[in-house]
């Protein structure tokens, strides 16, 4: 058996309809995967038996955002400044690769209001299950889309900034990848229609377009209107034409 469900020391059914699509995709690409019920939500074991499970503790995140931004200035930080976060004024953004909601999450504890897309079956899992064991207030401005990039900005979605944060293999990117990254390279593997993302995200025409880079790398597309350069991240922002 491919995949299998774990709850209170049990393996589950695979006949429920929410473990269909995992199922299918373990079956057809025969992956081996192992989700356990941990605290209210389902988290997906790592292939090195030696780490902690994958999953995310949404509303443990924003509260920690939440906590250090009565501290410090959410304008000094990197990412807000390169989705358009300018005194009072908080952008609408599309997230295109949600992953782990890692930094939809932050640009929610912004204060913007975002719609994080994921289409791969097991981080859709995750994130599902995550969200239907969180309850944060913040999470009424979060919109979670079970699609592809391609897909949504197809349907011409009215937002001020668009965030890409394409997954690939980067011949400046020397550090070691951290275990979810590692994990996800291998089931996910690159964004080959990554160039055919950024395109069609420009042909959309919003205030802003922000890819996500590894500091070293090469722009993905063309030249970006500007840079926000970080230690390890870099942020290609696009200015609507």
């Amino acid at each position: 058996m491919t995949l299998k469900m774990i709850k209170n020391g049990s393996e589950l059914s695979l006949d429920d309809c929410q473990f269909s699509e995992l199922n299918k995709f373990c079956s057809d690409r025969n992956i081996q995967l192992r989700f356990e019920w941990i605290n209210g939500q389902f988290w997906l074991h790592s292939d090195n038996p030696n780490e902690n499970p994958i999953g995310i503790e949404v509303d443990k995140i924003l509260t920690k955002h939440e906590e250090f931004f009565k501290k410090s200035s959410i304008h000094k930080e990197l990412l807000a400044r390169a989705v358009g976060v300018k005194a009072a004024y908080r952008p609408k953004i599309l997230d295109l690769t949600a992953g782990l909601l890692g930094d939809s999450l932050l640009m929610l504890s912004f204060g913007c209001e975002v719609w994080a897309v994921e289409r791969h079956p097991v981080i859709r899992f995750l994130i599902q299950s995550a969200l239907q064991n969180s309850t944060h207030k913040s999470l009424l401005n979060l919109h979670f889309l079970e699609s592809d990039a391609l897909s949504v900005l197809s349907e011409n979605p009215v937002v001020d900034t668009v965030y890409f944060d394409p997954m690939f293999e980067d011949a400046n990117d020397k550090a070691s990848p951290k275990k979810e990254m590692r994990i996800f390279r291998n089931l996910v593997g690159s964004d080959e229609d990554a160039i055919k993302v950024l395109e069609k995200a420009i042909d959309l025409g919003p205030k802003r377009l922000v890819v996500k880079r590894p500091r070293l790398s090469q722009e993905l597309g063309k030249k970006p209107s500007v840079q926000y350069i970080g230690k390890s991240t870099r942020y290609d922002v696009y200015f609507s034409l």
